[in-house]
């Protein structure tokens, strides 16, 4: 077994007060956000825009099946890939949400 490794950097992090709150970022945001792994943020913003074509095609596939240009099951069949979709993304937005909260409620 390898034991605990001892944090060597924490005597060098500053604890600069910001509106009566202790904050271990010294660094302004935008510094943070160029340092953070690119793929992330893609890999979010994808998913977002696959959200939002499904709903496209979904609502293109209503419109087809009012006007008789594509069958019921074609249209359901949207129907259900955009639901599901955006109910995938609700419960990653909501499970992201609730680990934020946990974090935030830490204490250090």
């Amino acid at each position: 077994m390898n034991p605990m490794q001892p944090i060597s950097r924490i005597s060098q992090i500053s604890y600069p007060m910001e509106r009566g709150k202790l904050s271990l970022n010294t660094e302004p945001i935008y510094q943070r956000m160029e340092r953070r792994d690119p793929s992330f943020v893609e890999r979010l913003n994808s998913a977002v825009k696959d959200v939002n074509e499904r709903q496209h095609i979904a609502d293109d596939a209503i419109e087809g099946v009012i006007k008789g240009d594509v069958g019921i099951h074609e249209g359901m069949l949207a129907i259900g890939k955009a639901e599901s979709s955006l109910k995938l993304l609700t419960a990653v937005r909501s499970k992201a949400m609730e680990a934020y909260k946990e974090m935030k409620n830490m204490s250090f």
